[in-house]
């Protein structure tokens, strides 16, 4: 694991869209948003929450593409963050220390997620800027616990939640209870300003099923299309 350099927070955000509901979604939102040296940003419209007696369960969904801040370019943390009274229990995305995919939060520190495109010789991947990774996660809230954590990089979105590869499941435990989520993205404030993570696809709804339905913004799809055409064309 290649190390990062110490936080330091500043704030500036690039760009947003509007919140939008589906019967099968508790929340949905579009995109793209690129969170750069700020804070977090805040999902319009987005009023969940989860605290302590909680005990269902929810899927969480974003796709991250071409990130700006990356394993080459500033020492930087990004990621999806619960936050509850105040104080941060949970993120998802790229924690302060780890280069790779990752969770972090007090309880756990920074855990590495797990892919099934990892580094040679290693179980993590690190985060690149011709990276569009999507990260589904899923939350079973335990009454007066820890939260039981599943993590997936890169899921095969045409399978189950069971029939998911090992080699891209990740489990923990962690105090996930929340009354706001953040999408994030920071630097250390050294040296230039990267550009930041683009997200899109943020979606909270309560089955694998639901949350694997939502479809890409038409944004990515093109943009894979056309890395796809140029690919042809090189052969």
């Amino acid at each position: 694991m290649k190390l990062k350099s110490p936080i330091l927070l500043g704030g500036l955000l690039l760009g947003a869209t509007s919140a939008v509901s589906q019967a099968a979604v508790l929340y949905r939102l579009d995109g793209p948003v690129t969170v750069n040296e700020t804070w977090n940003y805040a999902p319009p419209g987005l009023s969940l929450s989860r605290g302590p007696s909680a005990s269902d369960t929810l899927y969480f969904r974003y796709t991250v593409t071409n990130p700006a801040s990356n394993n080459t370019t500033e020492n930087y943390y990004a990621g999806m963050s619960f936050y509850y009274q105040g104080g941060e229990n949970l993120g998802v995305g790229n924690g302060w220390d780890p280069w790779a995919y990752s969770a972090f939060s007090g309880g756990i520190g920074n855990l590495d997620l797990k892919s099934a495109n990892p580094e040679p010789g290693q179980t993590y991947q690190q985060v690149r800027s011709t990276d569009v990774t999507t990260i589904v996660f899923r939350v079973s809230f335990v009454n007066g616990g820890n939260d039981n954590i599943t993590v997936w990089l890169n899921p095969d979105l045409n399978l189950t939640e069971a029939a998911q590869s090992s080699a891209l499941t990740t489990s923990f435990s962690a105090n996930a209870t929340f009354d706001t989520i953040y999408l994030r993205e920071g630097d250390d404030g050294v040296g230039p300003v990267a550009g930041g993570w683009t997200y899109s696809t943020f979606a909270i709804a309560d089955s694998f099923a639901d949350i694997a339905a939502v479809p890409e913004p038409a944004a990515i799809l093109l943009g894979s299309f056309g890395f796809l055409g140029l690919m042809r064309r090189r052969r």
